[in-house]
């Protein structure tokens, strides 16, 4: 048997019918679900190939977005790759013409992350965009330290102007700079476009107090038959915590509602470390049932609403800061990467001519690591693709047929820290699919042997089940 044939010999994958829609159906928006390891680059790269094989678009209007730089690089070879074999493979003159000549302009291919796209975009238009026509991106350690610059400037205008803002945080009990960090994390999210603040009363305060006294009166009374040295956690806070509380003026809201801190979380304990030990439990049981009717009665009604109070009012300093924050980079010339990604949004959304400009500019879509994908992000890409130039909610958006091309995985969403979240790819797979496009499924895997699949498809089947795919 010769080379040739050992491989014609290879049956094809059970998915094979998917893999040849990806190429072959180029008018028709497809999301592809594809775990790791079933060839998902692979067939983003076929596809793009496909496009400029049939003359569906030229080689400048194709954008491939991936998550990071180091798979937007790998990527861009494998893309130049597989154009020089699929010359050398052509068949009709006009076929190998198209794919010569973008191969000669490959470089006008945009390949890259979502935010580097957005760059582009930006940059094409930053009068309509409001930002610097010369603008520069920062990175997230330059972006840190302009919070922090902001925070600094913003806390001393605060005291400078002699700000009610400090009086009210001094009767909720705070020191402006144990705001600082959570400001750090707050300005990281601008895309939300409201933090909803609602003040509740303050439960009675005498109430509360009386509850707690007698508690610890409790507390006291028992700990002497208690062992202080045995591993009970309920144990371990039975001596603790009316040593502590001790020190605080239980009639002063701000010192009430920091000893009854010392209640949260949650708290095990152990009968056998109980007086009667494994022969009587019911002392244990019931110290426990004591100790979640105090604090479901009375330490979570009265710490919710007073961080409430606190909520509101280092909501409102936050906004202060965020300003100065806004300002400070728009008189640098410099844009963050939310920036890219909101103003780029803003640009699609309230411009329809802009907006039909780059859906000329970039006629086909296709983006890598979906399931990674952030709502501005998915607005962006919904407007771009968008057949309604005027369609301003991206929810409601109808891509082009063809212009969109998704490649993800839903079991493998794991950013939601960065505001991903599979509800946004929920959205968009909904989208896709009530508009005419088709959800396809990549199952084959090539990176892992067969022993390990069998073993992984018989502890996981029934997981894998609700997915309705094979591995």
């Amino acid at each position: 048997m010769n080379e040739r044939s050992s491989f014609t010999s290879i049956p094809p994958p059970p998915d094979q019918p998917a893999r040849d829609r990806i190429l072959q159906e180029l008018g028709t928006n497809i999301l592809v679900e594809a775990a790791a390891g079933t060839g998902k680059t692979t067939s983003m790269v076929g596809r793009m190939v496909a496009l400029l094989r049939q003359g569906r678009c030229g080689v400048d209007q194709i954008a491939a977005v991936t998550f990071t730089k180091k798979a937007a690089s790998e990527l861009r070879g494998r893309f130049q790759i597989a154009l020089e074999k699929a010359i050398h493979g052509a068949g009709p003159v006009e076929e190998q013409t198209r794919l010569l000549h973008a191969l000669s302009r490959i470089e006008q291919c945009f390949i890259g992350t979502i935010h580097s796209f957005c760059g582009r975009l930006l940059r094409e238009r930053p009068v309509e965009a409001g930002v610097d026509v010369a603008f520069r991106e920062c990175d997230d350690a330059e972006d840190a330290v302009l919070r922090g610059e902001a925070w600094d400037a913003a806390v001393g205008e605060l005291y400078v102007t002699e700000s009610p803002l400090l009086n009210e945080l001094a009767e909720v009990g705070l020191d402006i700079e144990q705001l600082t960090d959570g400001f750090l994390r707050f300005a990281l999210y601008p895309d939300v476009d409201e933090w909803p603040s609602q003040r509740t009363p303050l439960p009675d305060i005498h109430a509360v107090r009386e509850a707690l006294e007698s508690y610890l009166l409790h507390m006291r009374a028992l700990t002497p038959a208690l062992d202080s040295q045995c591993g009970c956690p309920l144990v371990k806070k039975y001596f603790r915590i009316p040593r502590i509380v001790d020190q605080f003026d239980l009639n002063d809201v701000i010192q009430l509602t920091q000893a009854l801190e010392h209640f949260e979380g949650n708290v095990e304990y152990q009968k056998t470390k109980w007086p009667g030990g494994r022969k009587d439990t019911e002392l244990a049981d019931a110290e426990m049932a004591r100790w979640k009717s105090f604090v479901i009665c009375w330490v979570q009604p009265i710490l919710s609403a007073w961080r409430e109070q606190r909520y509101d009012v280092t909501l409102r300093i936050y906004g202060h800061a965020v300003e100065r924050y806004n300002r400070l980079r728009t008189d640098h010339g410099i844009v963050n990467f939310q920036d890219l990604l909101i103003k780029s949004a803003a640009l699609l959304r309230n411009h329809p001519h802009i907006r039909q400009y780059f859906a000329r500019r970039y006629t086909h879509l296709l983006i890598d690591e979906f399931q990674d994908t952030d709502p501005v992000q998915a607005e962006v890409m919904m407007l771009l693709t968008a057949a309604d130039y005027a369609e301003t909610d991206w929810r409601h958006c109808c891509p082009r047929p063809g212009s969109l091309f998704v490649v993800g995985d839903p079991k493998q969403s794991i950013y939601r820290f960065r505001r991903a979240d599979i509800v946004t790819y929920n959205q968009v797979r909904d989208i896709i699919q009530n508009t005419g496009g088709h959800i396809l499924t990549l199952s084959a895997n090539f990176r892992t042997i067969p022993p390990i699949i069998d073993w992984v498809n018989q502890c996981f089947i029934d997981d894998f089940a609700q997915y309705g795919a094979e591995y």
